[in-house]
């Protein structure tokens, strides 16, 4: 690049010091004819000296404002740098702020997430040992029930054998009372038809029919399914021939035979069946 390239692309303070030395060095030249004519060659000498050192304090002055000038330029320019780094910091910390604010926003809301996700955990944890409780629960009741069946049973069935013993040794009222007090505690004990059934037996055995119809229909109707039911309808038809009921005797045969039609009971009420003469029919 040429000298005038160069000027060109300098700044005012940069050309002003590079025309400072040439301009000075021409002042002094133009002094130079006009004292020659006037002074003689040592007074020449001594003027010259003197405008040398005037040019030189002359350039000197001028090169020290020229770099006032430039460091004040220079300064200037740094601030105007340093303004524009401080706006493009302060965009890049808007920018991490705003980055902060939703990376602050995602993380509450993992954290709330979290929390709730927490709750859910702890509810059912809490549904489960609760369910765990309630089963444990429901499996000590189950087994105290059991055993308390066990145990009623037990009972029952000493209450039942003692009865049946009495009725055995012809102790016909105890047995009824027995019966009686067993079928009450728990009629829907297994052991009911059966007490029913020797209750209303003990009671055909002390002759009192009536009673003994009564109590065995409740068998027949309490528990048609059982097998003491055919058994009760027989002997009901018995209490009513001892009661001389002849058509309430052919009415039982008959519904002992049409319900209860292969059982041993049924077989006997044809043979009765047959033997009735046809006025009771």
């Amino acid at each position: 690049m040429t000298a005038a390239r160069l000027l060109a692309a300098s700044t005012p303070v940069t050309r002003l010091r590079y025309w400072a030395a040439p301009l000075a060095a021409a002042l002094l030249c133009c002094a130079l004819p006009v004292r020659a004519g006037l002074f003689d060659d040592d007074e020449a000498r001594a003027k010259i000296e003197q405008l040398r050192s005037q040019v030189d304090v002359i350039q000197k002055s001028a090169v020290a404002r020229l770099s006032a000038l430039e460091t004040a330029v220079q300064d200037k320019r740094a601030l105007i740098d340093l303004a524009t780094s401080i706006d493009s910091l302060r965009d890049e910390l808007a920018q991490i702020r705003g980055q902060i604010e939703v990376l602050s926003n995602q993380v509450a809301q993992g954290e709330r997430r979290q929390k709730d996700l927490y709750a859910d955990l702890d509810a059912r944890l809490r549904r489960i040992e609760k369910a765990r409780e309630d089963e444990a629960k429901a499996a000590e009741a189950a087994k105290a029930q059991d055993k308390a069946q066990q145990d009623s049973g037990a009972l029952e069935g000493k209450a039942y054998e003692a009865a049946l013993g009495a009725y055995k040794a012809a102790r016909y009222q105890e047995a009824i009372e027995q019966f009686q007090a067993l079928v009450q505690a728990n009629p829907l004990s297994e052991l009911a038809p059966s007490a029913q059934y020797w209750t209303g037996n003990a009671l055909f055995a002390l002759k009192d029919y009536k009673r003994a119809v009564t109590e065995l229909r409740k068998l027949v109707l309490g528990w048609p399914e059982n097998p003491r039911a055919s058994d009760s309808l027989l002997t009901i038809a018995s209490a009513q021939a001892e009661l001389g009921d002849a058509k309430a005797e052919h009415a039982t045969l008959t519904e002992l035979v049409a319900h209860y039609p292969k059982t041993p009971a049924a077989d006997q009420a044809k043979q009765r069946l047959a033997r009735k003469p046809a006025s009771t029919r």
